[in-house]
């Protein structure tokens, strides 16, 4: 508890009430001195292409669908790009500027203005439609199965078709006093739509209305006062299988049975960030900079600890490594194996907060300076 406190307290200033955006900074990340380097026996990353975007803006995500790279930034341009060769397919810019990332099944193309009206784009960057939500959109937006679904500042979860824009159903849950802020999104299959809230709680929504289907703690707040118990559900929801699982803020990772919300496992880890994976590892980086590898069932695999003290973003999985961005603009690989880094890549120096994202095997992040980088193993 002494260890969660202190870490709470530093991160007090990125606190804010019900009605915050959802980019995110950790206050003391460019000011506390970075660890020097740990040596690599050789360096196995290479930036395979760059693309800089107008303006950059802390924790904007690209997305990946289609053989397409989609990204947005806070001056409001969304980019599409050819993930295999970083050529811009197209650019268009909103007057209102963006106030999350972009969400992207490949065909609709949708972002959030700083007036809460989401911005639908078709597959040639044609404004298809736009609706306003009523409230700043907190969360990136989610697109599939014929919807797109946003959290709103008001608590609100909100659906919308994908075809016209038109609402479709709402689902309302009020957050506890003080919520990060963070990048976060929901996820999407054939019959559900799962939700990380503040407090700890995952919800499974029917795809259909909006009812729950299920509701489970991947955490229960605890603490003395309204700093310490927050619990907050990072990123988003992650699909291995069967199941969903989720990681809370300084708390835990916990997988449950997706069509029941029965809890499969539950592990202590000091999270700061969402969570990766597939049906064979699942990795997460905790509050000290160590990246975890878990199996499947929840067991320890291998803890990689040089890299501890650098401000990392959450890590993203590929086929043969694990990348995880730094506070120093820098892209780490590491073999998914057994957590052995392997290599590094410079971007523009500027720091990583949000997730790379994978594009076949290809890590792709975003900087906060707004420059977009393909990272490629050697």
């Amino acid at each position: 508890m002494k260890r969660r406190t202190a870490v709470v307290a530093l991160i007090a200033a990125a606190l804010v009430g019900s009605l915050s955006g959802c980019s995110s900074m950790w206050p003391w990340s460019d000011k506390a001195k970075v660890p020097d380097l740990p040596q690599l026996s050789a360096n196995g990353a290479r930036v395979a292409w760059s693309v800089s975007l107008r303006k950059g803006g802390l924790g904007y995500q690209p997305t990946v669908n289609g053989g397409s790279v989609f990204a947005a930034s806070s001056d409001g341009t969304v980019t599409k790009i050819d993930a295999l060769s970083g050529k811009v397919a197209w650019q268009v810019t909103s007057e209102k500027g963006v106030v999350t990332g972009v969400g992207s099944d490949g065909e609709l193309t949708v972002v959030a203005d700083r007036e809460g009206v989401l911005l639908a784009f078709d597959a040639a960057g044609r404004l298809k439609w736009s609706t306003p939500t009523g409230a700043a959109v907190t969360s990136v937006p989610a697109v599939g199965q014929g919807l797109v679904v946003v959290l709103a500042s008001d608590s609100r979860v909100l659906a919308f078709d994908a075809a016209t824009g038109q609402r479709r159903w709402v689902f309302s849950r009020q957050n506890p006093p003080l919520v990060l802020r963070q990048n976060v999104a929901v996820a999407i299959d054939a019959a559900t739509v799962y939700v990380g809230l503040p407090g700890g709680r995952l919800l499974g929504l029917a795809l259909a209305n909006g009812a729950v289907r299920w509701e489970a703690a991947v955490a229960v707040p605890r603490g003395s006062n309204e700093i310490e118990r927050i619990a907050d559900v990072l990123g988003k929801p992650l699909m291995v299988g069967r199941d969903v699982c989720a990681a809370t803020f300084l708390g835990k990772v916990a997988c449950f049975d997706a069509a029941t919300g029965r809890t499969q496992w539950s592990r202590d880890i000091q999270a700061v960030g969402g969570l990766d994976g597939d049906e064979q590892l699942l990795v997460v980086a905790d509050d000290g900079g160590f990246i975890h590898g878990l199996s499947a069932s929840g067991a320890p695999l291998w803890r990689e600890e040089r890299l501890a003290k650098r401000t990392l973003s959450a890590p993203a999985l590929l086929a043969d490594t694990v990348a995880v961005g730094d506070v120093t603009g820098l892209v780490h690989l590491l073999n998914r194996a057994d957590g052995a880094l392997v290599g590094r890549a410079s971007t523009d120096g500027s720091p990583i907060v949000a997730q790379p994202v994978r594009a076949g095997e290809l890590a792709v992040v975003q900087t906060s300076a707004g420059g977009l980088f393909a990272i490629a193993a050697r």
